[in-house]
């Protein structure tokens, strides 16, 4: 080798690179395989479906093309190396961690079966192997960490640290140059997850109400000059450092628990293709049918009776009410001492307002489980076990579960069956907008540290507002969106509220709603349950829009994309143009029926007739202005004026006027060629001038008629070979018309 192999040195990984391309391999493209956000705009540029099959399919063709290449065993091991850099370097950069561990092992799989190490791997080889293998170990340590368990988190670190002083035994013994980049590797990695260790002990000891010796800043400041740490390592243990600091900190204040209350995950969507009454009866069938990997246990027809809160004298099709397909209870197993129930719903309205609702009870509360229950819907959240009762399939995450039932089952209960579909009815499509997470606090005290326990008949003092909430310690939970990474398990203690709107005094003095990106927060501390379940209702209504806009930007999106499909087809030589007239006539009829639904349901949204009581629909608006869904609603509004002004098919009206110009220009040249025909022939017979000339006359005024008419006719069908399609396409369609006719008489006398 060209270059020293020296861990954490600058320019080892270029040296690494120029080697492996002086043997031929496209060290880009083996790095292209751990990024696949241009994969999925290439792929399903929607975002809507999960790609990692494609994506684990095309790496999977890179690593073989490039296993090859390699001729010796340095060589893969510098390959080795080089997809572990790689790996490290997407870590930093992506969420979709499963999709690197699987890209991993797929690597693995393929390079020990290319080059024959499944039995007796060379130490080098061995070595770089089992380096991506402790990777693939820290990820999941990382993954443990955004379930937000104290154990498993505990447990993947004790094993990430033996792995680390295993490998690092058998790096040094090994020895050589892989051995020894290898050895410096993992030293620093084991020192890096020791110290880990030891801050997460100490947090968990602070957080108890212990007193802990760990001198966090001196020692943090020793090793920082020992070990030549990354960036990322140093930013990771000084987030533990803060978070130890503010524990220190908050030991002096009064913490909060969350007594009782309710947590909602909101997964809302939109349907295009198919309207409110269809999918009514398509559910019912299904239901009766009992398809479906999630088979649910009811249909309820209306589901406001949880909270009827809206104007009943309204028209159908304008109440927020309609079906509500009831599942079996959804359970998450997030470690040995975490299970959660959740009771999971469909709902369906007329107003195009859908939503996929999983909710559930939470009692005694400290804010790192609050943090980490909130955290429940994000896609980001670790791996967990997802069941359904009934169902034979689990998930790994919520997200995929309701993924999974929105963007695969539902589609398929809403496909018409054989003979329902019209001839061009629109294909079933799910829109998902954005998850969201409604807390309600119904019961909340004051205590003084975490998990502290009541002794005897001792009474900790109740929350009496929103204004004491948010004095307690562990309260920025509330006042921040739902996290989408984790640094560590005590995030919480370090979140600032820069984003959050408050609206008070909904009802009482000191009720608070909270409102943030993805999360509503409900403290109406002292009022009855159903007055802060009806703020429930409403702020779940206003969270459940976006899946309503989501449906109506596809619909603009598509409306624009048919519009131009149908202009290109226009101008193709012999395209039947009528019929793209008829198309562009029918989208533009669609979308006048789609602006008037769509105005009349913005318009609701604002009218005060849409709920029951002037008070509720105050707070609706208020919340409609806190979520920014006013916002949004006027930029969908300025993108729906800009189609509707849109003057395609005033342009296309102006081409079919011109074409058929043409054919009134070609039937005039005809008639007047008739007519010079018919006067040629009369003062002929007057025995004006010769025969001769007046046949020669004759020939040049037809001659004239029929290229001035064909040229006409040529064009109006788009050319030549178009115009000769037609042509010999005629016959045919002479006998479908007159197939066509006798069909109709038939149809007439068996009518009469």
């Amino acid at each position: 080798m060209a270059f020293a192999l020296e861990a954490r040195d600058p320019g080892v990984q270029g040296g690494i690179e120029a080697h492996l391309r002086g043997l031929g391999v496209d060290t880009q493209a083996v790095r292209d395989c751990f990024i696949w956000n241009g994969l999925q705009s290439e792929v399903d540029p929607g975002g809507e479906l999960d790609i990692g099959a494609e994506y684990l399919r095309r790496a999977g063709a890179v690593f073989e093309r490039q296993a090859v290449l390699a001729p010796g065993s340095v060589d893969w091991a510098l390959l080795c190396l080089w997809v572990h850099h790689s790996a490290v370097r997407a870590w930093n950069h992506t969420y979709r961690v499963d999709l690197l561990m699987k890209c991993m092992v797929r690597f693995r799989d393929i390079v020990r079966r290319a080059w024959g190490a499944d039995g007796a791997p060379d130490a080098a080889v061995d070595l770089s192997l089992r380096l991506c293998e402790l990777v693939r170990l820290e990820i999941d340590l990382e993954d443990c960490l955004k379930t937000g368990s104290r154990l498993r988190f505990a447990e993947a670190l004790d094993t990430v640290i033996g792995s680390c002083a295993g490998l690092l035994h058998d790096a040094e013994r090994a020895g050589g140059p892989v051995g020894g980049f290898v050895a410096g590797e993992v030293a620093v990695r084991r020192q890096y997850h020791l110290v880990l260790r030891e801050l997460h002990r100490a947090l968990v000891a602070r957080s108890s109400g212990q007193r802990e010796k760990f001198e966090v800043r001196k020692e943090l400041r020793r090793l920082v000059n020992e070990w030549p740490f990354s960036s990322v390592e140093l930013s990771k243990m000084n987030a533990h450092r803060q978070a130890l600091e503010r524990l220190r900190e908050a030991q002096r204040d009064k913490w909060m628990r969350i007594d009782e209350g309710r947590i909602v995950y909101l997964f809302p969507f939109g349907v295009s293709g198919v309207d409110y009454e269809t999918i009514r009866a398509r559910l019912h069938r299904s239901f009766e049918a009992g398809r479906g990997t999630v088979r649910p246990s009811a249909v309820i027809d209306h589901f406001t009776y949880h909270a009827d809160i809206w104007e009943p004298r309204l028209e159908k099709g304008k109440r927020f009410d309609g079906l509500e397909v009831v599942l079996p209870k959804v359970r998450l197993v997030v470690d040995g001492d975490t299970t959660e129930e959740l009771n999971a719903a469909l709902r369906f309205s007329p107003m195009g307002v859908h939503s996929l609702r999983l909710e559930r009870t939470v009692e005694d509360l400290y804010p790192s489980q609050l943090h980490a229950a909130m955290f429940r819907a994000a896609r980001e959240h670790g791996t967990v076990e997802v069941s359904c009762e009934g169902a034979d399939a689990t998930w790994d995450r919520l997200s995929r579960f309701a993924r999974d039932l929105i963007q695969r089952q539902l589609p398929e209960e809403l496909a018409p069956r054989a003979g329902e579909a019209a001839k061009d009815a629109p294909p079933v499509s799910m829109h998902r907008g954005r998850s969201h997470v409604l807390v309600r606090v119904l019961r909340a005290s004051e205590r003084d540290r975490e998990f502290d326990q009541t002794v005897g008949d001792e009474v900790r003092p109740l929350v009496q507002d929103g204004k004491r909430l948010l004095e307690l310690t562990g309260s920025s939970v509330l006042l921040h969106a739902a996290p989408d990474a984790k640094e560590s398990l005590w995030d919480w203690i370090r979140l600032a509220d820069d984003h959050s709107r408050q609206i008070w005094n909904q009802r009482n003095e000191g009720d608070l709603l909270i409102s943030t990106e993805n999360t509503t927060v409900i403290a109406a501390l002292d009022a009855p349950n159903f007055i802060s379940g009806d703020l429930e209702a409403i702020a779940e209504f206003t969270a459940c829009l976006s899946g309503m806009l989501a449906a109506w930007n596809h619909r603009l999106d598509d409306y624009r994309a048919g519009v131009s499909e149908i202009i290109a087809g226009y101008t193709l030589p012999g395209a039947d143009r009528t019929a793209q007239m008829e198309a562009m006539k029918r989208k533009r009829m669609q979308m006048l029926e789609f602006e008037g639904e769509t105005r009349q349901v913005i318009a609701l949204l604002h009218s005060p007739g849409l709920l029951r009581s002037p008070s509720n629909s105050a707070a609706l608006r208020r919340l409609l202005a806190a979520k920014l869904v006013d916002d949004q609603l006027e930029s969908f509004s300025a993108r729906l004026n800009e189609v509707m002004a849109d003057q395609s098919e005033a342009t296309l009206q102006r081409w079919e006027v011109d074409r058929h110009q043409r054919v009134r220009d070609s039937l005039t040249a005809a008639v007047s060629a008739l007519s010079v025909c018919a006067a040629i022939s009369i003062w002929q017979a007057a025995g004006f001038w010769t025969p001769a000339g007046w046949g020669a006359a004759t020939v040049v005024v037809a001659a004239w008629a029929a290229v001035y008419v064909s040229a006409r006719w040529v064009s109006y069908n788009g050319g030549p070979w178009s115009t000769v399609r037609f042509l010999a396409g005629y016959p045919a369609r002479a006998l479908r018309r007159a197939h066509t006719r006798l069909a109709r008489r038939r149809l007439r006398r068996i009518a009469r």
